[in-house]
């Protein structure tokens, strides 16, 4: 029965025990409530009874739920046996440290109490450091315990000799070699990026495979670039949801080179191979050596991402192998989010019950198996979806991003789906 039709709806706060409900009016307009009980006369803040008093205890107790729920997926929470301070050591990095303190390491700004510049632009952590826990309000803080020095020390003058103390790098994000490879050598290149790269033309020997100190001509390119990376083309990774779309290519690294006289077209010399140098392989930016500091963050906009390949060949990923998502610059993703990973449930749909009688079979010829088994074309019936982990987004292009997998519960594989954490 449908009893509050297109009306006002009033607020209530519900007091301990069924005896005491107050009405408070409320400007919100409902449009449908459905009800199956006993027929109620009366206008809300008339109703009496034990169904009334029912009633409204359940919408409160299933707003209270839902506001529960609500708090605790924002809540910080802690290691069981998380440390008041932590010495940073060499090797460490801010995942490692983030999950010596945090159940969820992507909350790590929020106890650094970051702003949206300083997770861009992080201050770096040094080996060395040490890193407080303390709570204020109630609610965890992490900070770096400053270094004061209380002596005063009374100089004279004197000559005096002090080593140069060159300070250690700060710590990574997340382990570099597991990424430094796909940062300095393959990866995946943007079509319109690839398109418009320099090719290797051939030369003046009419050769068509090269190797190191070969000096061969490529096609023009911009005149302040002149160290390369010599790449081939691969597999192209094309949009699950648009199969016309290429997202991007899959780069072989081939080798290394250097531009010794600019032109059109420009004389280049190889430098390194790791295979033969092909006429058409292509020429892309030699990667700086230089890391980025990235902050584990969850996105602040809903991410559902699609894994379009595992990077390095294999079928599945496990914990540190790069995934390729098919989510980039253009759908707001960014260097730092963290994402988890999750396995669509498995299809156990039996319309024609063919798989009933292949079971009855293996039973060892028991009809019952079979016989239970309803035909039925309408059927869907899949299990539920699994978190199976949590990948780093560490590298972003316009169409797709690279995200490392932190923690595999199980193997990662094409088609699994990234999303907010």
């Amino acid at each position: 029965m449908n009893i509050f039709a297109e009306c006002e709806i009033y607020k209530w706060n519900v007091n301990m025990g069924l005896n005491s409900v107050k009405f408070q009016k409320s400007g919100l307009s409902f449009s449908q409530l459905n009800y199956n009980g006993p027929e109620i006369f009366g206008s809300p803040p008339t109703m009496k009874g034990r169904n009334m008093r029912t009633l409204l205890l359940i919408a409160a107790l299933g707003l209270s739920v839902g506001l529960s729920a609500s708090l605790r997926a924002d809540e910080v929470l802690l290691q069981k046996n998380a440390p008041e301070r932590h010495v940073v050591v060499k090797g460490d990095t801010l995942w490692d440290i983030s999950e010596t303190f945090l159940k969820d390491p992507w909350k790590w700004p929020e106890v650094w109490q970051f702003n949206k510049e300083q997770i861009k632009n992080p201050h770096l952590i040094y080996p060395g450091d040490v890193v407080l826990l303390t709570m204020e309000g109630g609610k965890p803080r992490l900070s770096l315990e400053s270094r004061q020095f209380a002596e005063t020390v009374k100089l004279s003058p004197s000559i005096r000799g002090e080593p140069i103390i060159i300070k250690e790098a700060g710590i990574p994000a997340i382990p570099v070699s597991a990424i430094m490879p796909l940062l300095s050598k393959g990866g995946v290149g943007d079509p319109t990026d690839l398109e418009n790269a320099p090719i290797i033309l051939g030369s003046s020997d009419a050769r068509v495979m090269f190797g190191p100190g070969d000096r061969v001509y490529a096609s023009k390119a911009d005149a302040d670039i002149v160290d390369w990376r010599v790449v081939r083309l691969g597999q192209a990774l094309k949009n699950p949801d648009d199969p016309k779309e290429i997202l991007a290519y899959e780069m072989i690294h081939v080798g290394n080179a250097h531009t010794e006289t600019p032109g059109d077209p420009q004389v280049v010399r190889i430098l390194r191979t790791e295979q033969e140098v092909l006429e058409r392989d292509r020429l892309v930016p030699a990667w700086k050596a230089e890391l980025p500091q990235y902050m584990p963050h969850a996105p602040e906009v809903q991410v559902h991402a699609k894994v379009v390949a595992a990077l390095g060949g294999p079928v599945y990923a496990g914990t540190w192998m790069t995934l390729v998502l098919d989510k980039g610059l253009r759908d707001g993703i960014e260097e730092g989010h963290v994402l988890a990973l999750f396995r669509a449930g498995r299809s156990v749909a039996d319309p024609k019950c063919i798989r009933a009688e292949k079971i009855a079979f293996l039973a060892g010829g028991g009809r019952g198996y079979a016989e239970d088994c309803k035909k039925n074309e309408n059927d869907r019936t899949e299990l539920p979806e699994t978190r199976n982990g949590l990948a780093f987004v560490y590298r972003v292009f316009n169409k797709v991003s690279y995200a490392l997998v932190m923690k595999g519960v199980e193997p990662v594989t094409v088609g699994d789906v990234a999303r907010n954490p």
